[in-house]
């Protein structure tokens, strides 16, 4: 995979704000067979949902191996769902509408420990709000329900409204063991109450 190192217009460690040159040490010398990638570009231009495709080729790594994903803008909330799983990232942006995003297991960082962005995220939001992702391009709906429902405590329900039924949605909440029911409160409006169980 061509990762157009010396084209790269914009480059971010770990959700920094400011430019950095430098690559993660890590990820400087990395053989053909190390490097699984994953380019969603096209998934989510036609409007599909790769979040279940990312999530499995990140489930699928080796240890020694780094996921590189290209997509059509910096992915955000990815960073915390999978800093939750032990990877770190680096980005770099090679236009505005082209960024590859290096997710790779970092050997000092604990599961969970994930990166300085997802540490100054807060962890308990309002389980009382609902969680509007209308007209937000996938993966980033998936994304943002899944972000929620992993902070959900015993007992409490998350209501989620969306433009359409999540049918890639309800497979990843089934495995997680949370309940849901969806309703079409209003033409155009499908919602989705998600519940812990006690």
């Amino acid at each position: 995979m061509n990762t157009r190192e010396e084209k790269s217009r914009a480059t971010r460690v770990d959700g920094d704000q400011p430019p950095r040159a430098a690559r993660p040490a890590g990820l400087t010398a990395l053989r053909e067979d190390q490097i699984v990638a994953l380019d969603v570009r096209e998934d989510i231009r036609g409007g599909g949902e790769p979040f279940a495709r990312i999530m499995a080729a990140a489930a699928a790594l080796g240890e020694e191996q780094v996921l590189v994903l290209r997509t059509p803008f910096e992915p955000v909330p990815l960073y915390h769902v999978l800093g939750r799983r032990g990877l770190r990232h680096w980005s770099e942006a090679t236009s505005p509408t082209d960024w590859l995003v290096w997710f790779y297991r970092d050997a000092g960082a604990a599961p969970g420990e994930g990166s300085s962005a997802e540490r100054r995220e807060p962890m308990a939001p309002r389980s009382s709000a609902p969680l509007d992702v209308r007209g937000l391009e996938p993966p980033l709906p998936m994304v943002r329900v899944l972000e929620r429902v992993e902070r959900l405590a015993a007992g409490e329900q998350l209501e989620v409204l969306h433009d359409r039924r999540p049918l890639f949605l309800y497979p990843q909440l089934d495995e997680r063991g949370l309940g849901h029911e969806t309703d079409e409160p209003e033409p155009g409006v499908i919602r989705i109450r998600i519940r812990r169980a006690r």
